[in-house]
């Protein structure tokens, strides 16, 4: 299925997929060192577009909101940006939820309704942000179309809401219902490496970018209980290190940004 976008930037991110790493913890047992294996995410989320049987225009999306939008990686693009959600068309009926496939007679546009401040989309051309009312294109179906969702300005944890509908500018269906998005900026998170010493020591490494976050250790990772670890870091090039030992219980080690 085709890749329906005006964006000359939009090719390359797919390609990169933007694959985010995420780490899970470091432990260190009486038996030595060992590392969580850290979770990947690349997944496209997408908005399911089609019709009832009735006729009118139905968007489903089965998604968790706030969407997170990672740092952006395109040139000119401030902020957080993602093209990984997209608006597809179905490409098969399902009678039993009533939504069905489009009629390649229609042509479709998003309709932008309303924004938070802060969050914005690029319009079609990829030459600024789509005011209120403005019709992004789209086009007939089959579609598979990946606008530039964009927090210019934002705080992790935060929801930022778009409201959209999806309208046929030839007439053959009524306009969609709204729908309303939710975004959020990724919270950074900032690695934790580990560098055996020898039999009875290990030194922790993590970035001197991690300004005002904390290093906090359990004996679990289960418990809501972390301690802040006191001991002061020293400075290797670009990390804080820290020495521990690896002879005592066992330790799980996080950043924590209080």
């Amino acid at each position: 299925m085709p890749v329906k976008s005006k964006f000359p930037f939009v090719g390359l991110y797919l390609m990169r997929h933007l694959a985010r790493l995420t780490l899970a913890a470091i432990a260190v047992t009486g038996a030595g060192v060992g590392i969580a294996i850290p979770a990947l995410a690349q997944v496209e989320q997408e908005i399911l577009c089609g019709r009832g049987a009735a006729g009118e225009l139905k968007v489903v999306s089965d998604f968790a909101q706030p969407v997170e939008l990672p740092v952006s990686i395109f040139p000119g693009i401030p902020g957080y940006a993602t093209g990984e959600l997209a608006f597809h068309s179905t490409i098969l009926d399902d009678s039993t939820n009533d939504f069905f496939q489009l009629s390649t007679a229609a042509d479709f546009r998003l309709v932008l309704l309303a924004k938070n401040p802060g969050v914005e989309i690029w319009n079609d051309t990829g030459t600024g942000f789509m005011e209120i009312n403005e019709t992004f294109f789209i086009g007939p179906a089959p579609f598979d179309t990946h606008p530039i969702w964009n927090i210019v300005a934002g705080t992790p944890g935060s929801a930022y809401s778009l409201t959209l509908k999806l309208r046929d500018v030839n007439g053959v269906y009524p306009e969609s219902a709204p729908l309303v998005l939710r975004f959020t900026p990724v919270q950074v998170r900032y690695p934790i490496n580990l560098q055996p010493v020898d039999a009875g020591q290990a030194t922790l490494l993590w970035p001197t970018n991690a300004v005002g976050w904390e290093l906090q250790a359990a004996t679990s990772l289960m418990t809501t209980n972390w301690t802040t670890v006191t001991n002061s870091p020293g400075i290797a090039g670009t990390s804080f290190t820290l020495n521990i030992a690896t002879t005592e219980r066992q330790q799980f080690y996080r950043l924590h940004q209080p």
